[in-house]
C-alpha cells in the first residue's frame, strides 16, 4: 500500500486531493451558514419578546420612547419590564400602533 502511494506522480496526487479539499471547504461553508442562520433565528425570537410597542407608556417617538424607562426602552433589557402595562386594544388583537405623521404640506 505504501509502495502504491510512493509511486504517484504529482498530477495524480492533485487529482485525488483537490476534490476532497473542495468538498471540505463547501461543507465548512454550509455548516457555518447553518450555524449563522440558527443564531439569527434565536436572536430574532429574543427581540420579538420585547413588549415595549404593546405598552401603554410607549410613546412611539424617537425623542422619548418610554417616559418610565427611557434608557432601556426597545432594548433587550426591557424584556422583563416590571412596569409593563398592556394596551387594552392589544390584548384582543395585534397592536400596530404607529406615531402619527404631523408634517404639514405647504403649497406656494
Amino acid at each position: 500500500m505504501i509502495h502504491y502511494f510512493s509511486n504517484l506522480n504529482p498530477d495524480t496526487a492533485m487529482a485525488l486531493l483537490f476534490p476532497i479539499l473542495i468538498w471540505t471547504v463547501m461543507l465548512a461553508f454550509l455548516w457555518s451558514t447553518m450555524v449563522a442562520l440558527c443564531d439569527g433565528v434565536k436572536h430574532l425570537k429574543k427581540l420579538h419578546r420585547i413588549p415595549c410597542d404593546r405598552c401603554q407608556y410607549y410613546t412611539g417617538t424617537h425623542y422619548l420612547k418610554c417616559p418610565v424607562h427611557p434608557m432601556t426602552a426597545l432594548s433587550e433589557d426591557a424584556i422583563d419590564c416590571h412596569d409593563f402595562a398592556p394596551i387594552a386594544d392589544c390584548q384582543t388583537q395585534p397592536c400596530n400602533r404607529r406615531p402619527a405623521n404631523n408634517k404639514q404640506v405647504v403649497s406656494h
